[in-house]
């Protein structure tokens, strides 16, 4: 009779059973509140030579979209990650131009570090886009 190994014999031979190696999930809040209401996306232009994460706080510059800086206010939150290549006419990206943000640390914003703090965050917060935490005091209310 032959000896077969199964995932449970000798796992350090053979690696571990994929249902043993399950995702880690973390709480990742995007929103911190109802108002000014999420919108649906509009598509904007890329800015030459870009590669934006999802999540991105973006900005315009030269009409084209850019990872907001300290220079460069935000004017949204790029939903999907988009790259684009040199001269750029043809990539979008999707961009909520209006919502209530979260940047609390469980947070998925992804922000130049330019913006390294929560009151340069903050600064350019507008009728329809607004950064701040999820609750008055800090805390995750989880």
């Amino acid at each position: 009779m032959t000896t077969i190994n199964t995932a449970y014999q000798n796992a350090a031979a053979h690696g571990v059973a994929a249902f043993e190696l399950l995702p880690e999930y973390v709480q990742g809040f995007l929103l911190a509140g109802a108002e000014p209401a999420l919108q649906p996306t509009t598509r904007v232009l890329l800015g030459d030579s870009k590669t934006l994460v999802a999540f991105s706080v973006v900005g315009l510059s030269s009409g084209k979209l850019v990872l907001a800086t300290d220079a460069i206010p935000p004017v949204g939150v790029l939903l999907h990650a988009a790259t684009s290549g040199a001269t750029n006419t043809t990539i979008y990206g999707e961009v909520f131009l209006s919502g209530c943000f979260n940047i609390d640390a469980d947070s998925p914003l992804v922000w130049h570090s330019s913006l390294d703090t929560e009151a340069e965050r903050t600064a350019n917060n507008n009728a329809n886009l607004i950064f701040r935490r999820r609750l008055a005091d800090g805390t995750s209310g989880v």
